[in-house]
C-alpha cells in the first residue's frame, strides 16, 4: 500500500538510517509505516530531513564506533536537525550526548510519543510486542514477520540479551492477523524472524511448532520460511511440519554452530557438543532428505589455536552443510568473551575467515549441483530471477511474472551456486 504525505508548513520529513540485523531492518520498516500514519513524511535524502532516527546496533564494538561517526558527521553538517536514538545501543551506553532524544530499544514502538513530548514521558505503554507489524516492502515478494524479541541465552562474545532483555513472545493472535494481511496484499513468502525465534513461547503457552503449524493451516497460495534457529529447538514435532507441509515450509534450516570444537563451544557458553549437534543434523537429513542446511561459524575466538581451527574445518565438511556466514571475532566490551587472555592475532582471525569463505563456496556449488537436471519450484522475485525453497537463486532464462510461482528445469550451475534454470510452467 502506497501512503502519500503532502508536504506542509507542519508536516515534518524524517530520515531514517538503520544499522544491524534483519530485526532492526524489519522493525525501522515497521516505523516508517508509523510515520506515515502519524502524518510526518518520509525523506529519501538528509538535505531535506526534519529529523533522523537512527535505529543502532550494539553486536560488536565495530558498529557502535560506526554509529559515533554517523552521528558527529550529521551534527557537524546538519545543526538544526532533531536526532533520534534507538536500537540496542541505548540499553549498553547511557550517555549519548549527541543525540537529541533517545529512545529506549523496547519503547521504540512507541518513538512518535517521544517526539511529541520530546522524550520527556519515559512512561509511554509498553505494547511493543502486540503492536509490531509484518513488513514488506512495496513491489517485494517476501514478508518479514517478527514473532519475538530477546535472548536468554548469554553466549559469553554476545552483548544482545543485555541490549534488548529477556525474552518477549508476541501473541499467536497477533502474528496470525499480521499473517493474513500479508496474504491479502499479495506476499507470497513468510519469513519468521526474531533475536532468537526458537525459544518463541516459552514466556507463554504457545510453543514455536504450535505457531508454525497454526500458520501453514491458514488458507492461501504461500511458503513459510524459517530465519535462524537453534539446533536443541529443532525438535521432532517441527521436522515432522516440515515433513506434512512440504509445499508451505521452505526446506531450509540455518542452524548456527559457531564453532565445530568442543573446547571453544564451551568457552562460547553454547551449550552443545560437536557429536550432539551433528546427531541432530543427521536426524533432519535422515527424515527430510537433501534439505539445504547453513550455519554461521565464528573464527579466531580467544584460545583458538591451529589445531582448533583446523578441526573445525574437518567437521563443518564433514556435516556437509549447504554453505556457512562466516565472522571473524570481534571483542565486544561487556561481554565475558572480551575477558579471554587468549588472544588469537586479529591478522590470523582475516586469514582463517578467509579460508573458510572458500570452504563456504565449495559446499555451495556441491549442494547446488545436485538440482542439476531436476524440476523445482521457485518465487519469482524479479525479472529474470527466482528462489527456490532451499534457498537457491535461479536465473530464470525465459520470462515469468513477478511474485508467482513457477516451475523451472535446471539446466546450468554456476560457479558461485546460483543455478540457471528453464521455466516450464506456471503454477
Amino acid at each position: 500500500m502506497n501512503t502519500k504525505v503532502q508536504y506542509d508548513k507542519i508536516t515534518k520529513r524524517i530520515f531514517f538510517y538503520t544499522f544491524g540485523c534483519k530485526v532492526n531492518q524489519v522493525e525501522i520498516d515497521n516505523l516508517k509505516k508509523k510515520a506515515l500514519n502519524a502524518g510526518y513524511a518520509i525523506s529519501e535524502d538528509l538535505n531535506n530531513a526534519d529529523i533522523v532516527v537512527i535505529n543502532s546496533c550494539t553486536v560488536t564494538d565495530k558498529a557502535d564506533k560506526k554509529y559515533h561517526s554517523l552521528i558527529r558527521k550529521i551534527k557537524r553538517n546538519y545543526p538544526d536537525i532533531i536526532i533520534i536514538t534507538t536500537g540496542c545501543l541505548p540499553e549498553i551506553e547511557k550517555n549519548l550526548e549527541n543525540s537529541d532524544i533517545i529512545v529506549p530499544n523496547e519503547q521504540k514502538e512507541n518513538l512518535f510519543h517521544y517526539i511529541n513530548t520530546e522524550g520527556s514521558d519515559k512512561n509511554a505503554d509498553n505494547s511493543l510486542m502486540n503492536d509490531i507489524h509484518a513488513v514488506g516492502s512495496p513491489g517485494k515478494t517476501r514478508a518479514f514477520i517478527k514473532i519475538q524479541d530477546g535472548c536468554n541465552s548469554y553466549c559469553s562474545y554476545c552483548i544482545i540479551p543485555f541490549a534488548r532483555g529477556n525474552l518477549k513472545s508476541r501473541d499467536l493472535q497477533s502474528i496470525k492477523a499480521e499473517f493474513e494481511e500479508k496474504l491479502r496484499e499479495g506476499y507470497k513468502e513468510m519469513v519468521l524472524v526474531g533475536i532468537h525465534i526458537g525459544n518463541y513461547g516459552k514466556d507463554t503457552d504457545v510453543r514455536f511448532s504450535e505457531l508454525v503449524e497454526e500458520l501453514v493451516n491458514l488458507s492461501g497460495d504461500f511458503r513459510i520460511r524459517l530465519s535462524s534457529i537453534e539446533v536443541s529447538e529443532v525438535d521432532d514435532k517441527l521436522i515432522e511440519l516440515f515433513e506434512n507441509y512440504p509445499r508451505k515450509i521452505c526446506r531450509h534450516f540455518h542452524i548456527p554452530i559457531q564453532s565445530a570444537t568442543d573446547k571453544i563451544l564451551s568457552l562460547m557458553n553454547r551449550n552443545y557438543t560437536v557429536n550432539e549437534f551433528s546427531q541432530t543434523i543427521n536426524k533432519i537429513r535422515s527424515r527430510l532428505g537433501d534439505i539445504n542446511i547453513g550455519t554461521d561459524v565464528i573464527v579466531g575466538f580467544p584460545s583458538e589455536t591451529k589445531e582448533d581451527f583446523d578441526h573445525t574445518v574437518d567437521n563443518l565438511y564433514r556435516m556437509n552443510f549447504g554453505y556457512i556466514h562466516v565472522f571473524p571475532y570481534s571483542e565486544r566490551k561487556g561481554t565475558k568473551a572480551a575477558e579471554m587472555k587468549a588472544v588469537v592475532p586479529p591478522k590470523t582471525r582475516k586469514e582463517r575467515a578467509k579460508f573458510l569463505r572458500d570452504v563456504s563456496e565449495n559446499l555451495k556449488f556441491s549442494y547446488s549441483k545436485k538440482y542439476f537436471g531436476q524440476k523445482v519450484r521457485v518465487l519469482v522475485e524479479s525479472d529474470g530471477k527466482g528462489l527456490t525453497d532451499s534457498y537457491l537463486t535461479v536465473n530464470l532464462l525465459n520470462h515469468a511474472e513477478k511474485n508467482t510461482f513457477v516451475h523451472a528445469h535446471i539446466v546450468g550451475v554456476n560457479i558461485d551456486g546460483s543455478l540457471m534454470g528453464q521455466v516450464i510452467d506456471e503454477q
